[in-house]
């Protein structure tokens, strides 16, 4: 079978191979990939910057983003069937006791990230303990649900705390940043009814504007223009740690800011102990929030139904690429202007 795959430390190795098609074992699910989401992750990936291919095998096959339907079951699998449609989650226990998303790092493995095999293959496996069955209502969207639940993880931190300390709801929220994990976190945001400014350096009249505006969104030009006001909610999802900074500044008194990048090393940063101070003077709150559970898959596909009631089919507007295996590597190459690029395994 044809799969794409990267050897990780090794930059720009991505290619197509040919792979002997998988075997399921008790308690596993082989797959059939519909459709795998890319993301910056598996740019880092191919860059040879992350990454771990499993124990006897020198490629990793990429795809943490899926959508797939069941093709068969092993012994013992009895909470799908084949012809499910389901998204499989990410990360996967490696002798912690811990909710296997806040399992410190040597604790997990993550399929097409670290020391799992991925998606972007005609077929997979996966744990079916794992697998999250999809409405068919949102078939058409559910490639979003593994990214959206990372969001869901990160706004939920966000809100409870805030609320915890305040005994109050945040009532508005800055998202820095229009890429997927931005637009995803304001249409959160909106569908629980908070005022929403949405910020990135894309003009007024880009297509991440008019999305951000069209679930009633606030865009700022961050090239051209101030944000107005603090805010009780910051999402930070530019991994810039400049921004991520100004983030902390923007927070009201009590406010919380949750962090969904991934940051690099370096850089100058000023007058960080006057901001350091201001955190501590008006008991601001900055939380980190990485992978995702079940539970907040569950979440996921349910809000991505609310929002296709809502906003109709806003939430399939922000996949604006998409390739198939063919041309394989149209699909980890994009710009600014793109916001969640798909690869097509086979369309359902």
């Amino acid at each position: 079978m044809k799969a794409v795959t990267a050897v990780p430390g090794v930059p720009e190795s991505l290619r197509l191979r040919e792979v002997p098609k998988p075997v399921p074992k008790a308690g596993e699910a082989l797959l059939r990939p519909l459709a795998v989401g890319v993301c910056g992750t598996d740019k880092e990936i191919i860059e040879g910057r992350y990454g771990k291919a499993p124990e006897g095998s020198d490629f990793l096959i990429l795809g943490h983003e899926a959508l797939a339907e069941v093709a068969d079951v092993g012994a013992g699998v009895d909470n799908v069937s084949p012809g499910d449609v389901v998204v499989p989650t990410v990360r996967r226990p490696l002798n912690c006791d811990l909710p296997v998303d806040y399992c410190p790092f040597g604790k997990y493995l993550e399929h097409g990230i670290w020391g799992l095999h991925g998606h972007a293959a005609e077929y997979s496996i996966s744990d079916a303990r794992y697998l999250v069955k999809v409405p068919p209502e949102v078939v058409d969207v559910a490639v979003l649900t593994e990214p959206l639940s990372v969001v869901e993880k990160g706004v939920e931190l966000g809100l409870n705390l805030y609320q915890a300390r305040l005994s109050r709801l945040p009532q508005r929220a800055l998202v820095l940043g229009a890429g997927p994990i931005g637009l995803l976190a304001a249409m959160l945001l909106r569908l629980r009814g908070l005022a929403v400014t949405v910020t990135a350096t894309r003009p007024p009249d880009s297509l991440k504007a008019k999305l951000a505006q069209q679930i009633g969104a606030v865009y700022v030009d961050a090239a051209h223009d101030e944000i107005s006001g603090k805010f009780d909610l910051v999402i930070e999802a530019t991994g810039s740690p400049q921004v991520a900074l100004e983030g902390l500044e923007r927070l009201e008194s009590g406010g919380v800011e949750v962090l969904l990048g991934v940051y690099p090393r370096g850089g100058t940063l000023n007058d960080v102990g006057a901001l350091l101070t201001d955190a501590v003077l008006n008991n601001k709150l900055v939380v980190g929030s990485v992978n995702a559970g079940i539970r907040h898959f569950q979440m996921a596909l349910q809000h991505l139904k609310e929002a296709k009631e809502r906003y109709g089919d806003w939430p399939r507007r922000l996949i604006t690429k998409e390739a198939t295996l063919e041309n394989y590597a149209e699909a980890y190459h994009w710009t600014h202007d793109d916001i969640k690029t798909v690869l097509v395994m086979t369309p359902k």
